[in-house]
This record gives structure tokens, C-alpha cells and sequence, in this order.
């Protein structure tokens, strides 16, 4: 008895759910997205589900910009967070406006 929401009906696809405003505080962000994404991987593979795909890509991407949140699959092994330019908690121009998180599980 998963809850199926239809903007989880496509693996492969990446979702965006607008669920954080621009203000919040950083740690706030993160914990709210841990628990996002700790809901997103029980619902989409629950546990008695026997196609549960732990050992094929179990990492995902998850990206804070301007507010939206979107998780993809990462292809490979890359590392996101070694790039400057994906530094989080960036002090760049704009403030918090221009400021993105990637967060590499």
C-alpha cells in the first residue's frame, strides 16, 4: 500500500517539486531534503518489492536552484561537489538569488 503520486510514475524522468522558498536557512533545506528523498526512495522501491535497485545506481542528484528541487539519477562516478562552480552556499552576486546547492548522496 505505497502511496503513488503521478509525479513519481517515471523513474527516469527527473523531478521537480517546488517545496522550498529562497529564505530558508541552509540546514533547514538540508534536513527537509533528506527527508524528501528518504520519502521519494521508500515510496518509489518499497521493501518487499524484490526489483529493488540498490546495486545498479543507488546515488542520486539533488539540486536546490532558485527555490526548486530536482533529483536526477548520476551516470558514472562523478563528483560533483570537487567542481568549484557547484561549491554550495555560494556568496556569489545575488545573495541567497543566485545561490545553489548540489548535494551528492
Amino acid at each position: 500500500s505505497a502511496h503513488h503520486q503521478s509525479e513519481f510514475s517515471s523513474p527516469k524522468t527527473g523531478l521537480v517539486v517546488s517545496v522550498f522558498q529562497k529564505g530558508d536557512d541552509p540546514i533547514n533545506v538540508i534536513n527537509h531534503m533528506m527527508s524528501f528523498l528518504t520519502s521519494v526512495v521508500t515510496s518509489r522501491y518499497p521493501t518487499t518489492n524484490n526489483q529493488l535497485r540498490t546495486s545498479s545506481n543507488p546515488r542520486q542528484q539533488a539540486t536546490i536552484n532558485d527555490g526548486m528541487v530536482t533529483i536526477q539519477p548520476i551516470q558514472g562516478r562523478q563528483n560533483q561537489m570537487s567542481a568549484g562552480s557547484s561549491r554550495p552556499f555560494t556568496s556569489g552576486s545575488g545573495g541567497t538569488s543566485g545561490r545553489q546547492m548540489v548535494i551528492v548522496l
